[in-house]
């Protein structure tokens, strides 16, 4: 038996990467603090494949406790954890930086980072004493890779899974514990997360990015995508073979200490659309 934790399962990313495990055999632990949509999707995928390979659990990620009942629950009861999909998030009030409440950045920070942080604490006792290689994947974002207008609070945090993924591959191996890291940098892909913007849902930006999601790539398409990554223990994971593209093009601009290039994010997104469009159409 091959188990596997996924957080935010309810929905988008998660929801497909459930799925996707389930195809392949594992059984899945699917976690989400929104409880009737969790019930909902795990019904769902009882019905589809072996119920005894579906176990949903509901918790926020942000309150440590809860996921201290998750750890425990998952390892004690199930006997081993193989996978962690650390992939909770939501993306904030799109807004000016200068705007940005100290609120609406803690907000994001506390699911898309501390949330985080809470499953690596709470689990890594476990992990470590297992006798096999685990594997955490940690969701970031095409955004942990650049930035743009009104994504400052998004941005940052994603920028911090970056940081924490590697930091904590560093630890890891420096101290040889059994225990894998990948960072995921999805882009645009057909999710819900705009869901999670708040009062600005007719902002200009709101309704760019929404064309885009609406546009893009389906969750499990990305999903499959990571899934095959992850089976190579690939540490960056980027579903996308245009953000590659991108990311040469801004390291380049910081060699050479140019302003940041707005119009390179924003090729970046057409090609995407252009890529996915003539896809659709194939």
């Amino acid at each position: 038996m091959s188990v596997v934790i996924i957080t935010g399962a309810a929905s988008g990313i998660g929801h497909a990467v459930s799925q996707v495990c389930l195809g392949n055999g594992k059984t899945i632990v699917m976690v989400d603090k929104n409880q009737d949509k969790l019930h909902t999707e795990a019904q769902s995928f009882m019905t589809k494949f072996s119920p005894e390979h579906v176990i949903c659990f509901a918790c926020d990620v942000t309150q440590p406790s809860e996921v201290e009942r998750l750890a425990e629950y998952s390892c004690k009861q199930l006997g081993q954890v193989d996978w962690i999909f650390n992939n909770a998030g939501i993306i904030g009030n799109l807004l000016p930086a200068w705007e940005l409440q100290e609120n609406d950045i803690n907000q994001v920070m506390q699911v898309n980072l501390h949330g985080m942080l809470n499953i690596i604490r709470s689990f890594m006792p476990y992990l470590f004493k297992q006798n096999f290689r685990s594997h955490i994947i940690n969701m970031a974002s095409l955004y942990a890779l650049c930035t743009g207008s009104q994504m400052a609070a998004y941005s940052m945090s994603k920028h911090a899974v970056l940081a924490l993924s590697e930091s904590l591959y560093f630890d890891l191996n420096r101290l040889k514990k059994p225990v894998d890291v990948s960072v995921v940098f999805p882009s645009f892909t057909d999710t819900s997360l705009l869901a999670s913007s708040g009062k600005l849902n007719h902002s200009p930006i709101h309704n760019q990015l929404n064309n885009l999601l609406a546009h893009s790539r389906p969750a499990i398409e990305v999903a499959e995508h990571i899934v095959r990554e992850v089976e190579q223990k690939r540490f960056y994971i980027l579903p996308d073979k245009e953000v590659k593209g991108y990311c040469e093009d801004r390291t380049k601009a910081i060699l050479l200490q140019e302003n940041p290039h707005r119009n390179s994010v924003e090729q970046l997104m057409c090609s995407l659309l252009k890529r996915q469009s003539s896809e659709a159409n194939l």
